[in-house]
């Protein structure tokens, strides 16, 4: 007969066993949602892009809960693997083991470079002779900038110092003032034959395409910058109290401030897409699509742009994405993505800080036709 010890020490293990599963059971359902986040407008509802936003988290616990029944010898580490397993694609948007090959293909006809880079109006620019130095250096065929602008006292200075290597270039000024200009801008050291602003209602934010003449392809380079969540420095420091204070009333406030513009910015990024995808459906030549999207790869917005074009990062580089880091955040939301019919070769993100926002150097090429 058992000792009264030993039977409140198997309760107490039962316990612990049927807690531990019901977090993971949690967690398993937390990614799901996540899924489902690339397939469900916000238009329609947002409560499942929260957890597209926090999927490397809910990955990473679920990750956690395979290893701990592996080691306690219980089957339940199969609910997460499975989940994983199943949908792995979405897990290798973020945490990249590429899957292209690069072999096999027709000799290719040229490599293409372009930089994308969100430079958050040279704010944080302290050399402009050496930030220049840096964008030489990189020598791409292609930049596109966003929050590219000026203060009043750097009026063209950028863009003058751009046209020395890029004769050709496409720039939108979304907002003007005496002061101040904001928008994108697309530069080329190859002809631009017809350049378009994408037509959708925003206060800041903006998206151009330009039809580039390299050789004898055509190719139209999107350039975007959707829409921003709009964080004032008042939002910053109420997310900065959590670090002394994570009483109950400052967390729910702190969290009903974010989801609410978060949310916002969820659904005007939904409207933006499509008209982006629409863009890329009726271009006449291949298509490579770039920019801020201020979203990540586990988001309508994206999953919307990206249908049938190849992610450049996913196809070709290593390890955890994030191309944005600020106030202990690293996220991927700065992204290249090429039409299937160009080669990617090579994705890298230069962990330079002339910006919160990091470059993106993309390398594709175009295949022989002859």
């Amino acid at each position: 007969m058992e000792s009264n010890k030993a039977v409140i020490v198997r309760i107490l293990r039962s316990v612990a066993r049927n807690f531990f599963l019901l977090v993971n059971s949690v967690f398993a359902l937390f990614y799901i949602f996540g899924v489902i986040a690339t397939k469900i407008s916000p238009l329609w509802t947002t409560f499942f892009a929260y957890f597209g936003l926090l999927f490397p988290f809910i990955v990473s616990v679920n990750v956690c809960f395979i290893i701990f029944w592996i080691i306690r010898k219980r089957r339940y580490w199969l609910m997460s693997a499975v989940l994983l397993a199943l949908t792995y694609s979405h897990v290798n948007n973020f945490f990249t083991i590429p899957y292209t090959v690069i072999t096999g293909h027709k000799p290719l006809d040229k490599e293409i470079k372009l930089l994308s880079y969100n430079i958050s109006s040279l704010g944080s620019v302290r050399d402009f002779d050496q930030f220049m130095g840096f964008i030489d250096s990189i020598d791409a065929d292609i930049v596109c900038f966003q929050e590219f602008g000026y203060y009043v006292h750097h009026k063209d200075r950028l863009k003058k110092a751009m046209e020395k290597n890029y004769p050709y270039s496409h720039i939108w000024y979304k907002n003007q003032s005496r002061n101040y200009s904001w928008g994108v801008a697309t530069f080329s050291k190859h002809p631009v034959i017809n350049k378009k602003k994408i037509e959708y209602s925003s206060r800041y934010n903006v998206s151009i395409y330009s039809d580039i003449d390299i050789g004898d392809d055509t190719i139209r380079v999107i350039n975007n910058h959707l829409e921003s969540n709009k964080f004032t420095l008042a939002d910053i420091r109420q997310y900065r109290t959590l670090d002394n204070d994570l009483s109950g009333n400052n967390i729910l406030n702190t969290s009903s401030l974010f989801s609410r513009k978060l949310g916002e910015a969820y659904k005007i990024r939904a409207t933006q897409a499509a008209m982006v995808r629409a863009t890329i459906d009726s271009s006449p030549y291949k298509s490579v699509v770039c920019g801020d999207f201020n979203d990540v790869t586990e988001s309508y917005a994206y999953s919307k742009i990206k249908d049938g074009l190849t992610d450049l990062f996913t196809a070709t580089a290593w390890g955890y994405r994030y191309s944005f880091r600020s106030n202990y955040m690293l996220v991927g939301i700065d992204h290249i993505l090429i039409d299937h019919r160009l080669i990617p070769l090579s994705l890298t993100i230069d962990r330079k800080n002339y910006s919160d926002h990091y470059p993106l150097i993309g390398i594709f090429g175009t295949i022989q036709t002859k």
